[in-house]
């Protein structure tokens, strides 16, 4: 079988980077033949830069149109999995391959269809007011992409004209989301849910059970408002006597966090870090601590963590509580509230109850979260894929 994988890279890599590139790792390790279509934001410099780029929304650049034509041509793809297109990529490649009759899937990491921010949240809070909106209205008036209403008018603007041409009803063959709470959003957003599959996040290589041997929390993410840091920080301002806390990570909200760690003894700010030493520092910790205010899309530190068998403790909203089995893989607390935060971890802490749950993450994780089933799972909806646009191919049998 052979693959194009299509992705609009980020200028700051993230955890959409990260899963591209284990699952074509992944599919690559399994025999499956994959080529990558890639761009990035680093081209998009002053007026002009972006200006080209606005219309890549509403007409398909011609270098694009072109470097798609010819890959299809000399590759030939079976499937064209596409990851994020926003903004450079054009959500035109959808239609060109239907056009060239070549079964479509697309991950949707985020709330993008629904959403000109992507995110759901605005104002410190999760915010739904364009889901249901057929001119997505709120997002230009209160200025939800980049704090401008001019770019938020284009983002939505082109996104309307989008709905309104049927790309995501005719030219997508199956979606991919990455938790049943995002399915049932964007059924309510529009999407038909008979094109939508559920599929997790994944770790592989299996990094194996670690000691837990660590006598610290571990919050390990971009240091941002909606990452729920402010909360975080005041349980332990309340929490006199809490073990320690290390944050890992970088972002927006760096000066606040480095003001905590200087006043609280039990805090420790380590900076940005490697996946390798987050790992290291995830084996060891009592717990993983993610106390978002958003909706996530499926934090990979979430099964890292479960990987090495710490357990998680997080906000109760979103894909959380499909994660995380409260009280044995895991805790969830409410959202935003530091009390709460503090009640749950420290009742842990009385019943000796985080050494006792790490065979529980564990466990989690093998049944949920490998790279065996997520081969398994994407394979089956290739299949899907290839079924709906009338295209039957010989499918390899996951190993």
């Amino acid at each position: 079988m052979k693959v194009l994988m299509v992705h609009n890279r980020y200028q700051q890599r993230g955890g959409e980077d990260a899963v591209v590139d284990a699952e074509v790792r992944l599919l690559v390790a399994n025999g499956i033949e994959v080529q990558r279509l890639e761009v990035d934001n680093d081209s998009i410099h002053g007026l002009r830069g972006k200006m080209r780029t606005s219309m890549n929304l509403f007409v398909a650049s011609s270098a694009m149109t072109e470097e798609l034509r010819s890959i299809m041509a000399e590759f030939r793809p079976d499937v064209v999995h596409v990851h994020n297109w926003f903004p450079t990529v054009s959500p035109f490649i959808f239609r060109r391959c239907k056009q060239a009759e070549i079964p479509v899937v697309h991950t949707l990491h985020n709330y993008r269809l629904l959403c000109v921010n992507a995110t759901l949240f605005r104002d410190g809070r999760v915010c739904e007011d364009c889901i249901g909106s057929a001119l997505r209205a709120p997002g230009v008036i209160h200025k939800c992409y980049r704090d401008s209403r001019a770019g938020s008018f284009v983002a939505t603007a082109s996104m309307v004209a989008q709905w309104a041409a049927g790309t995501w009803h005719h030219s997508i063959d199956k979606f991919i989301v990455l938790s049943e709470f995002a399915r049932i959003k964007l059924v309510q957003g529009g999407l038909p849910a008979e094109k939508i599959v559920v599929k997790p996040n994944f770790v592989d290589p299996d990094p194996g059970p670690a000691s837990g041997d660590g006598n610290y929390f571990l919050y390990a993410g971009r240091l941002t408002e909606e990452k729920g840091l402010r909360t975080l920080l005041q349980c332990w301002r309340n929490g006199h006597g809490l073990p320690l806390l290390r944050i890992v990570g970088l972002g927006p909200l760096e000066d606040e966090v480095r003001e905590a760690a200087a006043v609280l003894s039990n805090v420790e700010w380590m900076g940005g870090k490697s996946n390798e030493e987050v790992a290291q520092l995830l084996g060891r910790a009592k717990a993983t601590l993610c106390p978002s205010l958003w909706y996530e899309g499926m934090p990979r530190v979430v099964i890292e963590s479960m990987a090495a068998g710490t357990p998680v403790v997080a906000s109760r909203i979103g894909c959380y509580p499909e994660m995380i089995v409260d009280g044995q893989s895991g805790a969830l607390f409410a959202a935003g509230d530091a009390g709460s935060l503090l009640d749950c971890l420290r009742s842990l802490e009385v019943a000796g109850a985080f050494a006792a749950m790490r065979p529980q993450a564990r466990r989690r994780y093998e049944e949920a979260y490998t790279g065996e089933r997520n081969f398994s799972l994407l394979l089956n909806v290739y299949r899907g894929a290839m079924v709906a646009g009338s295209r039957v191919y010989p499918i390899p049998v996951a190993t």
